[in-house]
């Protein structure tokens, strides 16, 4: 019965499209989505299935009232260095396609060849194809987020030195370009040197660049450099202070992690370790008393 509902349901929506198609709408709202040519999605399913969701769920899922959820999203994403290959868009209709087209098209066609496919693991496919985008753009901003942590030491380092050797800051930011490795941190401050070159202020680049990456402590070193700015103060004091502040706070965070570990692992090494050595030490002496009693 859910299966000739489900068809009745696609076919009406095969028969929407098509007359959508035939009125211009649609045919417009490809015609836009192909102008705007971007890079290849580095995630292999993404690139799969977005000629079909950017031609045929776009068009319709840009209608949706989310201004707030496309606000959070879209700072997500240019924070995880997607904004060139993905949007927020896309990541509506890719949500939408994987966690309900695809679950009843794979249903629809086992069905109709006669295999099997239960109704639990349509819902399982649902689900995970539902959160499978919202999860790719999380952990690509996870990744992103830590390789600056570890990168921010020794850029403020070098912004420092090259403050106290009598640089200004934009030449002390482009010395950071030129002579450290390629990295998320130092094409924010590339593209935030572009910036200030084109005209915008250094308090408005700094807090786009902050906006950008959206991290604390990149947020916190940007609110002091802007403070400085404004009052006048030496920023080679200031970058010092904020790099031993930065430090400290990740040989915090690492103890707080070796701290966290040892508690982990007390659960496999009750269950599973424990067990497994009582086994070799006490197992041949019982094997052996009920080898001895026969």
């Amino acid at each position: 019965m859910l299966a000739y509902i489900g068809m009745a349901i696609l076919g009406a929506s095969a028969f929407y499209l098509g007359w959508t198609l035939f009125s211009g709408e649609l045919e417009g709202a490809i015609a836009s989505r192909l102008q705007d040519q971007r890079k290849k999605s580095s995630n292999g399913l993404i690139r799969i299935g977005r000629p079909l969701y950017t031609a045929l769920i776009i068009p319709y899922s840009a209608r949706l009232e989310l201004t707030d959820w496309r606000k959070k999203w879209r700072r997500r994403i240019i924070s995880a260095g997607l904004e060139d290959e993905f949007d927020v868009e896309e990541l509506i209709a890719a949500k939408i396609f994987y966690g309900f087209f695809v679950p009843a098209a794979m249903y629809l066609y086992f069905f109709a060849t006669q295999g099997g496919m239960s109704l639990y693991a349509v819902g399982a496919m649902s689900i995970g194809g539902y959160f499978y985008p919202s999860m790719w753009v999380s952990g690509a901003r996870s990744r992103r987020q830590t390789e600056i942590k570890l990168q921010l030491p020794f850029v403020i380092d070098l912004l420092t030195l090259s403050t106290e050797a009598g640089l200004d800051f934009i030449g002390a930011m482009q010395k950071v370009v030129d002579k450290t490795r390629s990295g998320p941190l130092v094409d924010e401050i590339a593209r935030m040197i572009q910036q200030i070159q084109l005209g915008t202020t250094r308090a408005d680049s700094l807090r786009d660049f902050a906006w950008r990456i959206d991290l604390s402590e990149i947020a916190s070193l940007v609110a002091v450099l802007v403070t400085a700015d404004q009052m006048g103060s030496p920023l080679g004091d200031v970058l010092r202070v904020q790099s031993e502040l930065i430090r400290t706070q990740r040989f915090t965070n690492a103890e707080k992690k070796g701290a966290a570990a040892s508690q982990k692992l007390l659960f496999p090494l009750i269950f599973f370790i424990m067990p497994a050595v009582f086994i070799m030490i006490f197992g041949p002496v019982i094997l052996g008393f009920f080898g001895a009693g026969k």
